[in-house]
């Protein structure tokens, strides 16, 4: 069980969102495995972002797409990138509201 942790990659992705005036910033930790069994592909952000952003948000319509980010609930959401962290970070990140699936 611990060689099977220790070899799963984790990525942080970073999701941004508009709501009128105000803008936000989310980080979601994704492990390979998730991404895998949902088939995400996080090299292809431009394929799969919808995808992460439905995890994130939810209801994501890709017919909703403004110059890449998209509509919904009033609300422009768009996936902005990601970095691939170590298994040793993940407690840090979920002490810091990072959640980690």
């Amino acid at each position: 069980m611990t060689l099977t942790m220790s070899a799963n990659k984790y990525y942080l992705c970073e999701f941004h969102e508009q709501h009128g005036e105000f803008e936000y910033s989310h980080y979601h930790v994704y492990s390979k495995k998730f991404l895998d069994e949902n088939k995400i592909n996080i090299n292809d952000v431009h394929k799969d972002d919808v995808k992460l952003l439905n995890h994130f948000f939810g209801d994501i319509d890709k017919d909703d797409e403004d110059e890449g980010s998209y509509w919904t609930f009033g609300r422009l959401v768009s996936y902005k990138g990601w970095e691939e962290i170590d298994q040793s970070e993940l407690k840090i990140l979920e002490k810091g509201g990072v959640y980690c699936d």
